[in-house]
């Protein structure tokens, strides 16, 4: 029973992210750029990057006031949220053109630069800009009308469908995606594999996750996004109810993942198991 409560506790956790916040109930910061784009991608989040230096007094204010804010740490668990020493991080600063600070930069999980914030903000602006950009459909309704427009174009369906997932729109993108993964040209076959089984985990469809991870695993070794998969397959099987090989899964991962975020996350759902176990 103990085992069980605990799994549903992790479950709840992952629910809508492989993350939770950090254990002072406030924002989840990470501080490496690369790694935090990586769980961009994977967890299909937008970046928040605070640029700041240890002098900056109106840095220490947002730190504080702003990111303390009930409401801003609701709102940014819905990001990757990044703090980037920018005297540390010279050429990182130089890549955004940071030249005075506080600033937050704001980018698409791809990468690409949203919106900036210039200086302090209190918190109901800075709450403001978080909902702006979380609820901000447009690149979701103009792929919605080019997919209506033309839907046998499987490039186009599959890039809706991952906006769809972003949304957390699972159900929707699982119809798109089915029929990429039966489409005979192939096109996106892997990709769409491992989207379609990341839905199924999703909407709480463990052992179909558990099926279509191990198949993707199997069929597409090469593919970049192996460790992504991994990770996932490991969860599912947690989930699913196989604990002992749901460990052995993340464990491997944590050891040998190239990619270094799914490497920290593995090791941490394991500790999570472990703590579990007891």
């Amino acid at each position: 029973m103990k085992n069980r409560l605990f799994l549903t506790m992790v479950l709840l956790a992952i629910a809508t992210s492989t993350r939770v916040f950090a254990a002072t109930g406030g924002i989840d910061w990470m501080y490496d750029y690369s790694t935090g784009l990586e769980r961009a991608r994977i967890e299909r989040k937008p970046v928040m990057i605070d640029f700041y230096t240890l002098w900056c007094h109106y840095c220490k204010v947002l730190d504080a006031k702003t990111y303390t804010d009930p409401s801003v740490i609701g709102s940014a668990k819905d990001f990757v949220c990044l703090k980037i020493n920018a005297e540390r991080e010279r050429q990182l600063a130089r890549q955004f053109r940071i030249s005075a600070y506080p600033i937050i930069v704001f980018l698409s999980r791809d990468g690409i630069e949203i919106k900036r914030i210039y200086g302090y903000v209190t918190a109901a602006v800075l709450d403001a800009a978080l909902d702006g950009i979380l609820n901000d459909k447009g690149t979701l309704d103009a792929r919605a009308e080019k997919h209506k427009k033309n839907p046998g174009d499987v490039e186009m369906g599959y890039l809706y469908a991952d906006e769809l997932m972003a949304k957390g729109q699972f159900k929707e993108a699982t119809k798109i995606l089915e029929k990429i993964v039966r489409d005979p040209s192939q096109k996106r076959k892997a990709d769409a594999t491992l989207n379609l089984a990341v839905c199924r985990f999703k909407q709480g469809s463990y052992e179909s996750a558990v099926s279509e991870l191990a198949k993707f695993s199997s069929r597409f070794k090469s593919s970049e996004r192996i460790d992504e998969a991994q990770l996932f397959y490991g969860l599912s099987l947690l989930a699913s109810g196989q604990r002992g090989k749901g460990v052995d899964v993340l464990k491997r991962l944590q050891e040998r993942a190239s990619a270094k975020w799914v490497g920290q996350e593995a090791l941490r759902q394991l500790t999570l198991a472990r703590e579990g176990k007891g």
